[in-house]
């Protein structure tokens, strides 16, 4: 083979050798750099996946609106027909977050809390009664909830049981003092206190046809110390 074609093929095979050599690297280089990004975005959804339960776990899921609802659904097998229905129908509202968590561990009560009683927070949740305290703030702190709804199952609350509220500062906790059951217009339990109490309000008798004539009075007193949410510190 003559000197200038062996060089040409000489050329051609070491053009051909260095085209797959940089070939191949450019592959290895985007290969590794998918890799890169595809483990930077499965990094990026556990932690925030970690971050969302975290969230849940410090504030009860219940904390947010749409944390809160990603949450096992409320047992409603004691509810009524009626507030199955605008329970759902409230899903699709647009409220502000709410203030804390009300629960009642043996009962199995856990439910949000907002700042008043309009229909559409009652039907989503529990309220703060106008003119008493909010969560945080000490006094009394009083809690009205629907009968047919989130409510029914204080049916079965009993003196020394625990009620907690968990809002995004500490959580809070009281024991059961007293069960009252008075007239609709007696707001004598509702009045504010010089020490930390809650006061849960439900109309009564739980079955009543009809708009119910009394009152359901749950008055529960602090525990202390008050536990703060490492979250907030």
């Amino acid at each position: 083979m003559p000197v200038s074609a062996r060089r040409t093929s000489f050329v051609c095979a070491t053009s051909s050798m260095i085209g797959g050599f940089v070939l191949h690297l450019v592959q290895r280089v985007l290969l590794g750099g998918g890799l890169a990004m595809m483990l930077l975005s499965v990094a990026t959804l556990a932690a925030g996946e970690l971050g969302r339960r975290a969230d849940i776990e410090s504030f009860s899921a219940e904390s947010v609106e749409g944390e809160w609802q990603t949450q096992t659904p409320p047992d409603m097998s004691l509810w009524s027909a009626r507030r199955v229905r605008d329970f759902k129908l409230a899903q699709a509202e647009n409220l502000a977050m709410p203030l804390a968590v009300l629960r009642v561990p043996t009962l199995g009560l856990s439910v949000p809390v907002y700042p008043n009683t309009t229909e559409v927070h009652l039907n989503r949740g529990v309220g703060v009664i106008e003119g008493m305290a909010m969560p945080d703030r000490g006094g009394n702190l009083g809690l009205a909830g629907h009968r047919d709804g989130f409510f029914r199952v204080l049916k079965d609350i009993a003196p020394g049981t625990v009620i907690e509220i968990q809002t995004r500062r500490r959580m809070h906790r009281y024991r059961v003092s007293s069960i009252d059951i008075v007239d609709k217009t007696d707001g004598r339990l509702l009045v504010d206190t010089d020490d930390p109490t809650i006061t849960l309000v439900t109309c009564y008798p739980f079955y009543f046809v009809g708009d119910a004539p009394r009152r359901f009075v749950v008055r529960g007193v602090y525990l202390w110390p008050a536990v703060a949410d490492p979250a907030s510190t």
